[in-house]
């Protein structure tokens, strides 16, 4: 990986600054916020860390899931962003020594429609993202076990205006320090079809294991498609597809899979409020990415058949900010009994609400 940082510095020279453009720069430096809150509750009494939450972690307490701040800057040649962030989200979900930041990352446009960016992103891959941006405060099972952010290089450029491309060179699979001595690489293709309708495929693949450990590859394909059938109603149709190598629990040396899916509907019935719904279903039966546990019949397992059902009401008294009410039901595999008493399955509500600046 340093080999491509050098490449891009090596070429960062070649866009001349002069002291007149960084006072330009500075002028013309975007600055942007946002806040979210919510409180949790579920059924789970066990813990106050909510298992399998990425978003809204913390159940039984008015908390701050996020509060951010970025500073953007874009031209013709140059761009850069930088976002600090606190709050729930990554004191749970980024590591230790890195939680301040979220993304910082500076490009080059060695021509037109084509850039070069190196530096912390938040990952290319999947259809929920921050709850500012989302239908729902929650994560289903399949974005959950995807990457939230990813350090390295992307190399993108856009064929038309109906498609674009991009390369991502990265450090690893949800790391931003490399955990072993190799190079994870990702694309995304990004096809337009009309404003109704966006059809995105991603993937990351590497060697996702310690580097003490023998090497095993992984790879994550994911389809995204965005649509809107008719006025006002909103689609997301997302499905993930997981292979990684000598991998199964029985301990052969076959590959073990791990696949997922949910649909989500935002529909406004009323400038101000939206109605959504999402149906989702997750098996990941040897663990590679939502990890292993113990089963009631006292044998290893990943999460096999989850399904969930997520039903809210969102307000939006402006178009920056929503006041948010979901509830959630997620179920497991008879035999793995996570939750509360013994329970595989967990009901939840989430209230929530958000603004940016």
């Amino acid at each position: 990986m340093k080999k491509f940082y050098f490449l891009f510095f090596f070429l960062l020279p070649s866009v001349v600054i002069s002291q007149s453009d960084i006072s330009k720069i500075l002028k013309d430096v975007e600055v942007s916020g946002l806040v979210s809150f919510y409180y949790a509750y579920d059924t789970d009494k066990g813990q106050s860390l909510r298992q399998f939450s990425a978003m809204s972690e913390i159940r039984n307490q008015f908390r701050i899931d996020l509060a951010q701040i970025s500073a953007k800057y874009e031209s013709d040649f140059i761009r850069g962003k930088t976002t600090f962030h606190f709050g729930d989200i990554p004191r749970y979900n980024w590591p230790d020594k890195m939680q301040l930041i979220q993304e910082a990352y500076v490009g080059v446009s060695p021509a037109k429609d084509f850039w070069i960016d190196a530096g912390y992103f938040i990952t290319h891959i999947g259809g929920e993202t921050f709850p500012m941006y989302n239908f729902f405060s929650t994560f289903a099972m399949s974005s959950y076990v995807e990457p939230f952010y990813q350090s390295g290089i992307k190399i993108s450029y856009d064929f038309s205006e109906k498609f674009s491309a991009s390369l991502h060179i990265l450090n690893g699979y949800n790391v931003l320090e490399d955990n072993n001595e190799n190079v994870s690489a990702g694309i995304q293709l990004i096809y337009t079809h009309c404003p109704n309708l966006k059809i995105t495929y991603n993937n990351i693949i590497g060697n996702e294991m310690p580097k003490s450990t023998d090497g095993r590859t992984r790879m994550l394909n994911n389809l995204v498609v965005n649509l809107s059938p008719v006025k006002n109603l909103e689609l997301i149709i997302s499905g993930d597809y997981t292979f990684q190598e000598k991998s199964k629990l029985d301990g052969s040396d076959n590959s073990a899979f791990a696949y997922g899916t949910f649909i989500s509907s935002r529909y406004k019935v009323h400038p101000k409020i939206n109605l959504m719904l999402r149906g989702e279903y997750f098996s990941d039966p040897d663990g590679i990415l939502a990890g292993v546990y113990l089963n009631s019949e006292g044998n290893s397992s990943g999460v096999k058949n989850s399904i969930g059902v997520t039903g809210g009401i969102e307000y939006k008294p402006i178009e920056s900010s929503y006041f948010r009410l979901e509830a959630r039901y997620l179920q497991f595999d008879e035999t793995l009994k996570l939750f509360h008493d013994n329970s595989n399955s967990r009901g939840e509500v989430i209230l929530s609400s958000g603004i940016e600046f």
